[in-house]
């Protein structure tokens, strides 16, 4: 099996591929990259992220990397309803399970104006390549 090096070696030839960046897939679906890794590497990918944005986020690319990170976003769109202090009471009084299907409904998870997809879409440009992080951070709100 490969190690975590290994594995981050690839990333960069992957997401700078004109295939992925053409999206001429398959199906020709925008292309997309799913890295897993084990939680005791979270450092070791935070720092290769950073390389690669240095990497390609130069004047001379014509390819950008923006960074999102699930659970900070979440945070930011809960702060600015003024509703991140109230889930803190809240789950105090009802318990997780009530906050987090109230948390839910407040980003309006997977509707049409999900407050998270919106979020990333009002903050791209053409030939942006989005890394989404923080995705092990925002659990269980990432699952439903």
């Amino acid at each position: 099996m490969r190690n975590i090096q290994e594995r981050l070696g690839d990333i960069l030839a992957r997401i700078t591929d004109p295939a992925f960046c053409e999206n001429k897939g398959l199906g020709n679906e925008i292309g997309y990259y799913i890295f897993d890794y084990d939680p005791k590497d979270e450092w070791i990918v935070r720092e290769h992220i950073v390389y690669i944005k240095k990497k390609i986020n130069t004047e001379k690319s014509h390819l950008y990397i923006r960074e999102f990170d699930l659970y900070e976003i979440v945070i930011e769109i809960l702060n600015k309803k003024g509703f991140l202090e109230k889930n803190f009471e809240m789950e105090k009084k009802k318990g997780s399970k009530f906050v987090l299907n109230a948390t839910k409904k407040a980003l309006r998870l997977t509707l049409k104006i999900d407050l998270v997809l919106q979020y990333i879409e009002e903050r791209v440009q053409p030939n942006d390549i989005v890394f989404l992080t923080g995705i092990g951070k925002a659990f269980p709100i990432q699952s439903c």
